[in-house]
């Protein structure tokens, strides 16, 4: 790799954990698009593999930073919303292996565009509109998180960009739940795809020679990624205290809609 591709990855890491951090969406949702950019003849599953990985581990960052600021949830909720993640994941995370690069990047960009216009069109929440979470909230939550962790797997968004808009819908979560739970269920809810990746043997691409790489995972690229986004998660978490609910949504919704053009573009007009 080049002094550029550090650079860029460094950059990388910063802005995934302010994006995590803010609203939930684990990073993925950027680290596919940069490095197909970076990368642009590598598979899609060695892509979908080291964003997942970079995305559970600015999760783990981000929880630990996250007990600090003492945020309760259900923790019921969460479990069973993390089966229901875990369950999509690895289905997706097996068609992954079988769609064409096409269809994946298909999947992502209509994915996008459709949680960004969900969020834009969601009506604002607040505390007294919150209930609590009963049986029939938690079988919702759980088809809701199998649904964005069956995207998750196929395109190694990572879950969070999917399932921050599709959570926020559920009228047990207030607003600055949202980031809680959604980086609970994208650590639990990757593990499984995470395994399978190392698992599963694949020639080191030109691109890559000379890195560390287990199975589909490329971990000199996670390191990279990680540790600059360690280094940023302070101020991230500093920054989260600062913003409003009402302006985290709308940011959130232009970035999906943003990401989702710009991958269009680079999948069939360059």
């Amino acid at each position: 790799m080049t002094i550029t591709m550090i650079s860029v990855l460094m950059l990388s890491g910063i802005m995934t954990n302010i994006v995590s951090a803010l609203f939930g969406i684990g990073g993925g949702v950027l680290m596919v698009p940069i490095l197909r950019t970076l990368f642009p003849n590598i598979p899609m599953q060695i892509i979908a593999a080291t964003s997942l990985t970079i995305v559970m581990s600015t999760s783990l960052i981000n929880l630990i930073l996250f007990r600090r600021q003492h945020i309760s949830i259900n923790i019921k909720s969460m479990l069973l919303w993390s089966i229901g993640m875990i369950i999509g994941v690895q289905l997706g995370f097996e068609l992954s292996f079988i769609l064409a690069e096409t269809g994946i990047v298909s999947i992502f960009v209509i994915t996008l565009i459709l949680l960004a216009l969900k969020t834009f069109l969601s009506k604002r929440k607040n505390y007294e509109n919150t209930q609590k979470a009963d049986k029939k909230e938690h079988f919702t939550g759980m088809l809701v998180c199998a649904f964005g962790g069956f995207i998750a797997g196929i395109t190694g968004i990572g879950g969070g960009s999917i399932m921050a808009p599709l959570v926020n819908q559920l009228k047990s979560v207030q607003t600055k739940q949202i980031a809680v739970y959604t980086n609970y269920m994208m650590f639990i809810g990757g593990l499984g795809s995470l395994i399978g990746y190392i698992s599963r043997q694949v020639d080191l691409p030109k691109e890559l020679s000379g890195s560390w790489q287990i199975g589909y995972v490329n971990f000199t690229i996670v390191a990279i990624v990680v540790s600059t986004s360690f280094a940023m998660s302070f101020f991230s978490m500093k920054l989260r205290g600062k913003l409003s609910s009402q302006v985290t949504t709308r940011l959130l919704a232009w970035i999906l809609l943003m990401i989702a053009s710009y991958m269009a573009i680079l999948q069939w007009y360059s």
